[in-house]
């Protein structure tokens, strides 16, 4: 059989070989091997039809064509089917049945009336001649789409008494009785029968409007259930050369009566069903016996399997009917163009004659008239581009690219066509030269012309294949085009290996297969050769089925497409690209099979999961272990050496080998010594073969019996089926090399034989254990958390002790709030107490492994390791928890296990951790049994190996002195949940327990968790949040910790042996606290205070906590104080202040509106400095403000720094992030420092008026003070009073032209000396701006209004009087602003030696700016009241006496 994936196979005529009648497998493989060699029929060897009808082919036309003929033996599927006719090439066109001559002298193989049977041999000869022409009929009945139908009797020998044969059968002598040219003599025959019944289909096409595509027309198919040219009349179904012009019939002597059959693929044809043969005398069929019930009438059967048609009564198919009853229906019609929808265009007129010429030209090349289908493929081409019929178009340039290489394998001169060309430009430059040439020499310029033209050639014919699917029911089927660009593939990539040439053995090896002469070297790159192999895959690629295709490509295909693309890859020397395709095509293949192995278990009658036969059965072992069932005394002992010698001879891996140097066999030497033999002697000799010793060593020793013997070689036929290896999670397959079956069966005998043993009385009867890998890991459980030994440093303990006796701060490090470290808790174990391991045992046999003991082996006596037992499951690694109590402190290493398993010796397995397999050893230097023979050297020493041995691991552990072990017996709250009020402080007691009765508690700590720290430590760390915000963060953090430990006395705490002890623990309800951790670490130091590191253990108390708010702070306010206060607002502050009227202007009034949140009365409290109370009572919801009288507040530096309460803060330079300005980080530090003295003066307390009693603290720190509050409750640095005639309160009264004296009183309050610039502002009260400042005829000074003062020192205050004369009567008032004519200057520091340090203070109030000169204003102004002077009666007549004269 020629490749099916070829890039010549359009050109093939595929042909189906079926056996029928009475035949043979090995006969039917030999006639099909003569026939191969004929499969090319030169043209000019075939006789033409003299019928002028049937000469379209004729052989006369082109003599030097050939008809390549592909010879198979299946018949393709439906899938494949149904892309014809646009793939002419898949469709069967010969159907050749074979049959053997010599069994027509047998019995007849079919089933005969009696009547008809007389025992004549001549008769029977006869009988089975017409029975294999019935067959013949049969055949044509089941594939009616076949063009030709022949029957071959081979080795047929003709007597006198034979007369002709039936039509149809066609004598084939014996290969001593035929010449050179039989075989090809009637395969011209049967080709000129097939060039004349291809001229009626040619006519049949022809006679067609149009025809679909395979995609549209699969669609059709898959509507109407039939093929791709169903019979839409109800008339009888004729085979397709009877349907060709209504003029005559194409065969005379075919039946018309012929039925549908199903066709399948299989490897051979399935046989034909008996009966339903047709009377030439009667239009209806009868069925008639044509099997006999036994002798070689099954041997058909076996040769095609066991499919059977699957409805004989169906319709049988005909090609172009749909067609025809298309043309019947449409001549009713009126052809009028381009009017009603009735009509055809030309342009689909144009189409279907284009196609109808691909598939006549698709005729043509199967015909061998290569010329012809050249020209008809050119027309069409040209057709179909025009009309844009893409698929059709590429299916035209297909069939031309074949045209061509047929041509140039027949060694006939050719031309490309034009239309091959994607321009016209490289046509001419192409045809360009004109000399005149000899056929040799233009043949050499085609083919050159045609190598360069093939890479574009095919990339446009697939680009037009896709360009098709963009049109409905135009696209190429998946299977097709992948098929297409295999075959292109493989043509470039024997360019590729015949260095890029278009040579005569490129065309031999495409058109038939011949090998290359020259093997193409693929080791270098081969850059230079085009195409190339890179342009050779990406072209190959495009074969691989698309994600949406996967789904609905059969099977088969899909494995057709990877087979070939792996074929193509593997020819390049892309063997890694091979094998990825390769696994592809099995991960294909998988679901196929074992969909395949329920199916034919279902027709079998069993399950799929059945196994095969055991293999004992296969080999003759029929007792099994039978003889085992012996009496007292029949046991035999003293064939051991023989077996021995016979076992080492074969190179079975035994159990005996133990090294002599090493004293006991069962230690870590000893085991890898054993091993690295172990996988020497399984690197030689055939595993088969030992393995058939072994049992015939078991069946010796049943036979005897020796128990010794059995289970010694059940388990060396286990040791030598195993892998040898330590499997890892991911790496090779460790299963042994023998059947599941097999695998029971000898553990069953392992069984079987100590129980007879020991019914017999033999005691001390054990195998060695086969498996020398049997404990794979040894690992310490990790304890519950309250017995988790955690390692300190001795360090540790100073800051312990001083988080116990002090606050606690939490930005200090607390070491054992850290989580312990994994690995240093992994390897510690109390001594006294119990610790758990796990033992991690593998398994890799199909069977059960008892167990009967195991437990730990260690390096130190005192180690007491607990005994278990377990059974194995197969193949598998299994976990085992197994205890031991260490007794006394110090290191501990666990070495392995020492276990028993049932039926073979107590021994120590060490422990194998890693993965290990055998290596290959680079230079061999023995094989065989000159391995053995060096294995050792003398005195049995063993040699050093080259093999890597494996790494046997231990696990080292250190046990810690005996540690108290303490729970939480119980607590004073209910059930560990407790409800409190924001700012309320509860205290409850928890109960500690020592449930050790030997070792006491002498160390404890207490830490705290809780919910709201870790949103506070998010927040700290937010590098964009203001100095504020981050001390207020802190302040909450450090200050407000919602847990703490009350100590009542400096008494370390200390809880005896098997004592309890009580702790008062009280926390604090704020906003978001949900839950809480107390954390109890605690130890026993005892006496011994040198060693570096101590142990903790750890109990804790989760807690749920809910918080309910009580008083919320919603507004605060202050207002300034002047004038007169009422005495009541002074009698808030219930203290000597209200009772000595203090100033006014020194206080200012603060108000607070507060809200009771909970559902009772609360009564609150604020303690103002100098001992002042306020007291309000709130109801439940309501809002209340209270307003009392505070002293105003005098900071020496308002804007200080922020401070930093986190010790890593206090050394970073922070200030507020983003583009603050001077003015503003001014104000935010003033805000900050006064909100701060604010809550220095205030401490609020809440209580409730009814059971149960609960009192709390007032959250005050929600205070948010502004630029207005802040100047009303602030004091400058500089302070101006005024005095009248030494008069200063009230308002200052004087008369009219009198002389009065000014007093203005300037206090530095500051700690730095001032130099201020005096500036009084009299003006008019109560008037505009304009007029106020107009004094000139109202007021006379005695002095300047603005003056420089000499330097005030700080903390004093100095006195200007200035006279003054007021000359009318009204309302004055006096300002007076105090300005700095320069700045302090900055005390001198002393030097500093050394490296400078940076001074953070400087630092951070650059960010307030340059410093400037400072100005202030006085607080309040100095009114004066001027009055006319009262003049008095005798005043008043001197005046007038003096005004009359």
């Amino acid at each position: 059989m020629l490749d099916q994936l070829s890039p010549v196979a359009p050109a093939r005529v595929r042909v189906v070989l079926v056996p029928i009648g009475q035949i043979r497998r090995v006969r039917f493989t030999s006639f099909v091997e003569r026939l191969q060699p004929e499969h090319v029929v030169r043209l000019g060897d075939i006789s033409p039809d003299t019928r002028p009808n049937r000469n379209m082919f004729s052989p006369l036309a082109f003599p030097t064509g050939s008809i390549i003929y592909d010879l198979t033996t299946f018949y393709p599927p439906a899938s494949h089917l149904e892309l014809s006719p646009f793939e002419l090439y898949r469709e069967p066109l010969v159907i050749l049945a074979i049959a053997d001559a010599e069994e027509l002298d047998h019995v007849s193989y079919k089933r005969r009336s009696a009547q008809s049977f007389n025992g004549d041999g001549q008769n029977k000869r006869e009988n089975n001649l017409r029975a294999l022409h019935q067959d013949l009929e049969d055949v044509r009945d089941r594939y009616p789409k076949a063009l030709v139908h022949q029957l071959l009797l081979f080795d047929y020998v003709s007597t006198k008494f034979t007369g002709s044969l039936p039509d149809g059968l066609v004598p084939v002598p014996s290969i001593g009785d035929s010449k050179r040219t039989t075989m090809r003599t009637i395969m011209c025959d049967i080709s000129s029968m097939l060039l004349a019944e291809m001229t009626t289909m040619a006519r049949s096409l022809q006679a067609l409007n149009s025809i679909e595509s395979p995609s549209a027309a699969q669609e059709n198919r898959h509507s109407n259930g039939a093929g791709w040219s169903p019979i839409e009349g109800d008339g009888p179904a004729r085979r397709n050369s009877q349907f060709s012009l209504p003029v005559q019939d194409s065969r005379s002597g075919s039946p018309a009566g012929a039925q549908e059959r199903t066709h399948v693929r299989m490897s051979m044809p399935a046989q034909f069903r008996p009966g339903q043969r047709h009377d030439k005398n009667s239009s209806t069929s009868t069925r008639h016996p044509s099997t006999p019930p036994n002798g070689l009438a099954t041997m058909s059967d076996q040769i095609m399997g066991s499919n059977k048609p699957n409805s004989p009564e169906r319709n049988p198919l005909s090609r172009f009917s749909p067609t025809k009853a298309m043309r019947d229906s449409s001549r009713d019609r009126v052809s009028v163009q381009g009017f009603g929808s009735g009509s055809v265009s030309e342009r689909s007129r144009n189409k279907g004659k284009g196609r109808i010429g691909v598939v006549i030209a698709s005729l043509y090349l199967s015909a061998g008239r290569w010329s012809d289908s050249l020209r008809e493929s050119v027309e069409s081409a040209t057709i179909a581009k025009s009309n844009l019929d893409h698929l059709w178009h590429a299916k035209a340039l297909d069939n031309i690219l074949v045209a061509m290489l047929m041509l140039a394998w027949n060694g006939l001169d050719f031309q490309i066509p034009q239309v091959c060309y994607l321009s016209a430009e490289k046509t001419q430059s192409s045809s360009s030269i004109a000399e005149p040439r000899s056929p040799a020499s233009n043949r050499l310029v085609s083919l050159q012309n045609l190598a360069v033209l093939l890479p574009e050639l095919l990339e446009r014919i697939l680009n037009l294949y896709k360009r098709a699917a963009n049109n409905a029911g135009e696209a190429l089927p998946q299977y097709s085009f992948s098929e297409t660009v295999l075959r292109f593939s493989k043509l470039v990539s024997i360019m590729h290996l015949a260095g890029g040439n278009l040579d005569d053995d490129v065309l031999q090896f495409v058109v038939l297969g011949t090998p290359l002469g020259k093997q193409a070297d693929l080791m270098p790159p081969r850059l230079n050769i085009s195409p190339t192999r890179n342009e050779v895959v990406i072209l190959l690629n495009r074969a691989l089925p698309t994600s949406s295709s996967v789904d609905t490509l059969p099977l088969v295909d899909r494995t057709i497409i990877l087979s070939g693309i792996a074929a193509v890859l593997g020819s390049l020397g892309y063997h890694r690209k091979k094998a990825m395709v390769i696994r592809e095509l099995v991960s294909v293949l998988i679901p196929g099979l074992v969909q395949a192995r329920k199916l034919g278990a279902a027709e079998m009658g069993v399950h799929p999961a059945a196994g095969l036969a055991a293999l004992s059965g296969g080999n003759g072992n029929t007792h099994g272990a039978g003889a085992l069932n012996l009496g007292e005394g029949d046991v035999e002992n003293g064939i051991d050496a023989f077996l021995e010698l016979l076992n080492r001879t074969y190179g079975v891996v035994s159990s005996k080998f133990i090294p002599t140097d090493q004293g006991d066999e069962d230690s870590d030497d000893a085991a890898v010594a054993r091993i690295l033999h172990n996988a020497t002697i399984r690197s030689f000799g055939g595993n088969s073969l030992k393995m058939d010793v072994l049992r015939g060593c078991i069946n010796i020793c049943e036979a005897l019996p020796d128990f010794h013997g059995v289970l010694r070689f059940t388990t060396d036929l286990l040791r030598t089926a195993g892998s040898g290896i330590a499997p890892g999670p991911h790496s090779e397959d460790a299963s042994p090399a023998m059947s599941r079956e097999e695998q029971v069966r000898l553990s069953t005998n392992i069984s079987r034989t100590v129980n007879a043993a020991a019914k017999l009385g033999l005691k001390d009867l054990e195998a060695e254990y086969w498996d020398e890998f049997l404990v794979r890991g040894v690992e310490l459980e990790a304890p519950p958390p309250s017995r988790t030994p955690i390692p300190h440093k001795r360090i540790e303990i100073t800051s312990s002790e001083t988080v116990t006796t002090s606050p606690v701060n939490p930005f200090i490090y607390n070491p054992f709030l850290r989580l312990p470290d994994a690995t240093a808790v992994d390897r510690l174990l109390v001594a006294g107490e119990s610790a758990g391991f796990k033992i991690t045992l593998q398994n890799p046999y199909e069977f059960d492994v008892e167990i009967e003991t195991i437990k730990l082996e260690s390096d130190r006596a005192d180690f007491k390791s607990f005994e278990s037992k377990t059974i194995i499951g197969p193949y598998r690694t299994q976990i085992l928890g197994l205890g031991g109590i260490p007794s006394k402190s110090g290191p501990l290493k666990i070495t392995g296990c020492k276990i028993k398993v049932r039926g073979c010796r107590e021994r120590r397995f060490p422990i194998f951790t890693e993965p290990w397999s055998p290596q290959v050893e680079i230079k061999i230097k023995a094989t065989g049994q000159t391995i053995v023979q060096k294995g050792t050297q003398v005195g049995g020493t063993p040699r050093a190996s080259s093999m890597i041995p494996p790494k046997i691991t231990t696990l080292s552990l250190n046990v810690i002195e005996k540690q108290p072990v303490v729970v939480v017996k119980s607590s004073t709250l209910s059930q560990s949940a407790l409800m409190i009020l924001e700012g309320e402080r509860q205290r409850f007691s928890i109960t500690l327990q020592n449930m050790s009765y030997d070792t006491p508690v002498d160390w404890l700590l207490f830490s705290f968790k809780d919910s709201t720290q870790a949103p506070l430590q998010t927040a700290m760390s937010n590098r964009d949040a203001s100095a504020a915000e981050l001390y207020e963060y802190e302040v909450i953090f450090a200050r407000k910790q919602a847990l703490r430990w009350v100590r009542h006395d400096d008494k370390k705490p200390y809880i005896e042996p098997g004592g309890k002890a009580s702790f008062d623990m009280e926390i604090l309800g704020k906003p978001g606290l949900t839950s809480a951790l107390i954390q109890v670490d605690y130890a026993f130091l005892g006496s011994n205070q040198e060693d570096e590191t101590f142990h903790t253990r750890q109990v804790s108390l989760p807690l749920t906590v809910t918080v309910n708010a009580s008083i919320e702070l919603v507004r605060m306010d202050v207002l300034p104080m002047s004038g007169t206060v009422p005495a009541s607002l002074w009698s808030n502050l219930n203290s000597s202040q209200a009772r000595e009227k203090p100033a006014t202007e020194d206080y200012c009034l603060l108000l607070l509106d507060l809200r009771n949140a909970w559902p009772s009365h609360l009564h609150v409290e604020f303690d103002v400095e100098n001992g002042a109370v306020v007291g309000e009572e709130i109801l439940p919801g309501n809002t209340s403000r209270i307003m009392f009288p505070i002293r105003r507040i005098f900071l020496e530096n308002p804007s200080a720094p922020i401070p930093a309460l986190d010790p890593s803060r206090q050394r970073q330079f922070v200030v507020s992030t983003g583009r603050v300005t001077a003015e503003s980080e001014r104000i935010t530090r003033e805000a900050f420092w006064y909100r701060e003295e604010i809550l220095k003066m205030l401490k609020g307390t809440w209580s409730t008026k009814t059971s149960p009693c609960r009192t709390g603290e007032v959250e005050l720190r929600g205070i948010r003070p502004t630029p207005r509050v802040i100047e009303a409750i602030k004091v400058d640095d500089v302070g101006i009073s005024f005095s009248v005639d030494t008069k200063f309160e009230g308002v200052q009264k004087i008369t009219t032209d009198s002389f009065s004296s000014l007093k203005v009183q300037v206090t530095n309050r500051s700690q730095r000396p001032i130099h201020p610039l005096l500036r009084i502002q009299p003006s008019l009260r109560n008037q505009s701006h304009n007029m106020s400042l107009d004094l000139s005829k109202k007021f006379v000074w005695n002095g300047i209004l603005q003056q420089a003062l000499p330097l005030l020192p700080a903390q004093e205050s100095t006195e200007i009087c200035i006279g003054m004369t007021a000359l009318c009567r009204g309302e004055f008032e006096i300002v007076a602003s105090v300005e700095e004519t320069r700045l302090p200057e900055e005390p001198e520091g002393t030097e500093q030696t050394g490296k400078p340090k940076a001074n953070i203070k400087t630092i951070m109030d650059s960010v307030l700016g340059m410093k400037e000169r400072r100005i202030w204003h006085s607080r309040e102004p100095c009114i004066i009241l001027v009055e006319d002077e009262e003049i008095s009666d005798s005043d008043a007549d001197v005046g007038s006496d003096d005004n009359e004269e």
